[in-house]
């Protein structure tokens, strides 16, 4: 992950409802999780979109097109690949260094 959508690891969700709270409920959190991580998912295949487009993608060498390929890929399958949100983030698709 890039810096600035660095996410701590530690911290699966951030709201005002945690463990301990009466409202708590350990299922809700992790699909909260999964949807903070798809959020996450999305912004980065926005970004591969705008590498997409005919003019910028023609522009790519062959080698830049194939990473970009792999890379959107694994964002894709991201989320079925695993079983949880933190094993998931942990194993996020690394940007191409081009793409930073």
């Amino acid at each position: 992950m890039t810096e600035e959508e660095y996410v701590n690891p530690n911290v699966t969700v951030h709201y005002n409802v945690g463990p301990g709270h009466e409202l708590y409920n350990p299922d809700s959190a992790e699909e909260i999780a999964w949807e903070e991580l798809r959020k996450l998912r999305d912004r980065r295949l926005k970004r591969v979109d705008r590498y997409q487009g005919v003019l910028l993608y023609n522009s790519l060498t062959t080698r830049r097109q194939n990473q970009l390929a792999k890379y959107r890929q694994a964002l894709l399958d991201l989320p079925q690949e695993y079983d949880n949100p933190q094993d998931a983030l942990e194993n996020f698709p690394k940007t191409p260094t081009w793409m930073n």
